[in-house]
């Protein structure tokens, strides 16, 4: 067997017979992640993913009356999990599938930051519903989710504005705000989930333009501070 094949095979024998994948071939419990993940192994390998309405129903099965879904059928909704299946529903069917599409949408939306004067927060999405501080993974999940469900219930203004607020002029990435450490450090992670946000709203010609602003202003600065130091270094010298 060729590799095409062997991953074939292998993804094969983690196919579950009342839907779902399991996360190893010698498992026979479905998730939600693995089942997401398997199902876009599927898609790069370009093979079909058989007996689609049976995965489907599935992942409708790991509903909750709080409209997100879970892990699985016996596990609490989570953003993540409530991402995936929205995802995998709209991938095995249409997204008007969904057990409650309005309910589903009111939970994503649930975790939206709408207080204008919480200025680290506006216009992002919290992780959880115990969280104080939104996150960009959050928010690139909770917007990409209410995207397929209804793009019209997204505040791409203040959603934009909060991503580029949390970009970092030192390097040109970003990072989620930390209370406990003031020194803000650019991670791959952070950046792939503002870059994917800001693609996603068609706001990347807005990212260029913020980071030369930003880049420009800090230039300024230096500039301004270092003549001010000369002008003192001056005096004291003419002083003396």
């Amino acid at each position: 067997l060729n590799l095409h094949d062997k991953i074939y095979e292998y993804i094969n024998e983690t196919v579950q017979s009342s839907g779902g994948f399991s996360p190893t071939n010698t498992s026979t419990n479905a998730n939600m992640i693995s089942t997401f993940y398997i199902y876009n192994v599927f898609t790069l390998i370009d093979e079909p993913v058989e007996n689609q309405t049976i995965h489907k129903n599935w992942v409708l099965s790991c509903n909750n009356t709080d409209g997100g879904y879970g892990g699985n059928q016996s596990l609490s909704s989570t953003l993540l999990t409530t991402y995936y299946a929205i995802y995998l529903v709209d991938g095995l069917g249409e997204v008007s599938d969904l057990a409650n599409h309005t309910s589903t949408l009111n939970y994503l939306k649930s975790f939206y930051i709408t207080d204008t004067d919480n200025l680290d927060n506006y216009g992002g999405y919290l992780p959880d519903e115990f969280a104080e501080n939104s996150l960009l993974s959050s928010t690139y999940f909770c917007v990409e989710g209410i995207r397929l469900i209804d793009s019209n219930e997204l505040n791409k203004g203040a959603t934009v504005n909060w991503v580029l607020n949390h970009q970092n002029f030192q390097d040109g990435g970003f990072s989620d705000h930390d209370e406990e450490n003031d020194q803000k450090l650019s991670s791959i992670r952070a950046s792939y989930y503002a870059f994917e946000i800001l693609k996603g709203f068609g706001s990347l010609d807005l990212l260029n333009e913020e980071i030369f602003m930003v880049e420009f202003s800090f230039l300024i600065l230096i500039i301004v501070t270092s003549i001010i130091g000369i002008i003192i270094a001056a005096i004291y010298l003419i002083w003396r």
